[in-house]
């Protein structure tokens, strides 16, 4: 394989906060070991050395939880010791962590900044948006200690973008939370919409249709505005629809119509497809018994993928359906076999108002 993206759980499904609508720990409640403990270095040595025994020319490796960093620095100074002896091709390395910020300090941006990671921060956005749903497990919100270590990675200049989580709240107070992102020096950017459970039941956080659809329009004014007058952030979601308009691929998963083998890896050394998708019907193996290059490539993995490729009757002939190729398989509706996007009419109503803004802009870059 020319590259492999690792997404890694060394704490597992176990964090230090209790987000009202973290999609992980459902998705870990779902399943019969809610949580495997943390990862132990015999498995992320196995891991490691699998990993470069399988990539031809690049490998990222990127940590998860939970919350990654629970599990102790000492843990990511043998990782990269592992990498070193392990690395015998010389080939392209990446590094990069998804955490809450709470646990970081001068040690951890000495580690960043060393081996070049690219971090990326939970944050929903000024103090009281952000403490309504993330909270610690007293009930504390937690803005003040995620902000303050966010400083700390601008200080050291450590490359980081901020990982927003859409629910009601964010679409209530959607000017308020870009202007305070903006006015903070964020330059980096990704709006995520917030999951229901598995079981499909909601909660105070769950987002419509209409909820998302608004989103997306007023999300794309402010950031049209801000384009016009030489006040560019780079946002995922619109830069990816920029290069599928220019005939690239988009970055994001959700964006190219189908699933890939996202290879996540539980802290015991199980192997899933996707990390909206940590579950035991889609266990693909574990590194302990079976070589990366089996599980990756075994029928299992090929049938999650082909999966991904059943779309809606109404995508065959919708005007917008090469800019969205039905999206993420997380948000189709496979109990009727509609295979319906749940956020099919957000995206219509936010295309059909701002497709010539989106053209114009790409004709410009």
């Amino acid at each position: 394989m020319e590259h492999i993206n690792l997404l890694i759980k060394p704490s597992s499904s176990l964090c230090n906060i209790n987000c009202d609508y973290c999609f992980y720990s459902d998705v870990a409640s779902n399943r019969s070991h809610p949580s495997f403990g943390f990862m132990s270095l015999g498995t992320l040595e196995r891991l490691v050395k699998e990993s470069f025994k399988t990539a031809k020319n690049s490998i990222t490796f990127s940590f998860q939880g939970g919350e990654p960093t629970l599990i102790g620095i000492e843990f990511y100074m043998a990782f990269h010791n592992f990498v070193k002896i392990y690395n015998t091709g010389n080939i392209d390395v990446n590094f990069t962590m998804q955490t809450n910020g709470i646990l970081l300090n001068k040690e951890w941006a000495t580690l960043f900044k060393e081996n070049n990671y690219l971090i990326g921060i939970s944050l929903d956005g000024h103090k009281d948006i952000h403490n309504f749903f993330r909270k610690d497990r007293t009930g504390k919100g937690t803005f003040s200690e995620t902000f303050k270590n966010i400083k700390l990675l601008q200080k050291n200049g450590i490359d980081f973008n901020i990982l927003c989580v859409v629910n009601k709240k964010t679409v209530e107070n959607l000017k308020d939370i870009y202007l305070f992102f903006k006015n903070s020096k964020f330059k980096y950017l990704q709006f995520i919409p917030c999951l229901d459970r598995l079981d499909n039941s909601t909660g105070d956080y769950s987002l419509t249709e209409n909820d998302y659809g608004y989103f997306l329009d007023e999300l794309f004014n402010l950031w049209y505005t801000d384009l016009k007058s030489k006040r560019y952030t780079s946002i995922r979601f619109f830069d990816n629809l920029l290069s599928i308009i220019l005939n690239n691929r988009a970055e994001s998963c959700d964006m190219n119509g189908h699933c890939s083998v996202n290879t996540v890896v539980e802290s015991n050394g199980n192997i899933y497809p996707c990390d909206f998708y940590v579950l035991d019907e889609l266990l693909l193996g574990n590194i302990h018994d079976t070589s990366l290059k089996e599980i990756l490539t075994s029928e299992k993995a090929y049938n999650f993928v082909r999966s991904s490729l059943k779309i809606d009757k109404e995508c065959q002939t919708c005007s917008y359906f090469n800019l969205c190729k039905s999206g993420c398989r997380r948000h189709k509706n496979f109990q009727d076999g509609s295979y319906k996007n749940r956020f099919c009419n957000s995206f219509k109503y936010f295309y059909s108002k701002n497709i010539n803004k989106l053209l114009e802009v790409s004709r410009s870059l």
